[in-house]
């Protein structure tokens, strides 16, 4: 039955591949230039600190045009391989190609990624302006048949689909912010028997090159520590429990997320450049001991690579600073502007990449992982 399901897979891949293709030619060029809202950044902060004190801190919104052009810009591409490894384990278990999630959608890179693949994506986020801001840039390639849109948490998504209606549910980024278990009760609610979660997680923006990994690396670190240190302190207690628990998250790797074996089989969990650094922010930005914890089952398979070509970016010192200027919505309002010890650390770190138009290699730290729903 397997070899039979990869032989199906790989013909629906060759009789796909040319929609495949336009598709993510024209994506690439709309998702960094279709306007959603118009609009300013919205954030509940005051002085640099947020007044929503909640466990979730990552509900700051974003629905200006500028800020999302950056932000898809300045992120990794998510290479066609990394996705292969999602689609090949989902053959080797099902034939159905029919619905995916794509779970804290943002501004709907995923979705239109697992468009190419399944016949209808739900494109989910609990901002409900990032739901329309995926919306109006996705819309141009995607019509109500192809795509479809809900505004709630991962932990509530069963709350809002049928059960036992997805083949697979896709969540980047997300998973650290949730309740885990929560959240896979509720995509296992969401999935089929045979059906897929891919779920990961990317970290820092690392050097690729060993001299400037070396040099640059720990100047770079420090920035997004300092960055980190102005969002973090000074919050209140929920906020900080949602804190804690994003950084324990991190730090392990999403080694955290618990796989029960009477519902789920086949876990894999695959890691990049360990060498890197997975967290955004630690010890150092929160002010508290971070305490990552590891429930990985005795049957579940770990693979480690080392790939300094892994989401390869090229980026001077202005890509650089772009990307700290929108490490996530209201983030810029947040830390607020003109801090010398940043702006210091930024001449130092231009003059170790070898000036403002020098070009370097980045790569990225990044865990992905695999499950097949029983």
């Amino acid at each position: 039955m397997a070899l039979l399901n990869r032989t199906l897979f790989h013909r629906t891949l060759l009789s796909r591949s040319l929609l495949r293709k336009t598709l993510c030619s024209r994506t690439t060029q709309l998702l960094g230039s279709l306007p959603p809202c118009h609009s300013s950044y919205h954030h509940s902060a005051k002085g640099g600190q947020p007044n929503d004190d909640s466990e979730n801190f990552w509900t700051v919104e974003a629905n200006d045009k500028d800020f999302w052009d950056a932000y898809v810009s300045s992120r990794p591409m998510y290479s066609q391989s990394f996705y292969e490894r999602m689609y090949k384990h989902h053959a080797v278990h099902s034939t159905s190609f029919t619905v995916a999630h794509d779970v804290g959608c943002g501004a709907g890179q995923v979705a239109a990624e697992l468009a190419s693949h399944f016949d209808h994506v739900v494109a989910s986020d609990n901002i409900s302006h990032h739901v329309a801001v995926a919306e109006e840039r996705l819309r141009p390639l995607f019509d109500a048949s192809r795509i479809s849109y809900t505004n709630c948490t991962g932990e509530d998504l069963a709350s809002h689909h049928k059960p036992a209606s997805a083949d697979m549910v896709a969540a980047a980024e997300a998973m650290v912010l949730m309740d885990a278990d929560a959240g896979l009760r509720s995509f296992a609610t969401v999935l089929k028997p045979g059906g897929t979660l891919a779920t990961w997680f990317y970290g820092r923006p690392t050097f690729s090159e060993p001299a400037f990994f070396d040099k640059c690396q720990p100047i770079l670190d420090e920035i997004m520590v300092l960055n980190w240190t102005k969002v973090i302190r000074g919050s209140g207690p929920k906020r900080m429990r949602g804190v804690k628990r994003c950084a324990d998250g991190m730090d392990s790797w999403l080694d955290f997320v618990r796989f029960p074996e009477d519902t789920w089989a086949d876990v894999q969990r695959l890691k990049w450049n360990t060498h890197g650094t997975l967290p955004f922010f630690g010890k150092e930005a929160c002010g508290f001991d971070i305490e990552p914890v590891t429930n990985v089952g005795p049957e579940e398979k770990l693979t480690i690579e080392r790939d300094p070509e892994f989401w390869l970016n090229r980026w001077n010192m202005a890509d650089l600073k772009k990307y700290f200027s929108v490490l996530f919505p209201g983030f810029r309002e947040a830390i607020g502007e003109g801090d010398k010890e940043i702006d210091g650390l930024f001449e130092q770190l231009t003059v170790t990449m070898g000036g403002e138009g020098a070009d370097r290699k980045f790569t990225w730290p990044c865990v992905l992982l695999l499950a097949t729903r029983r």
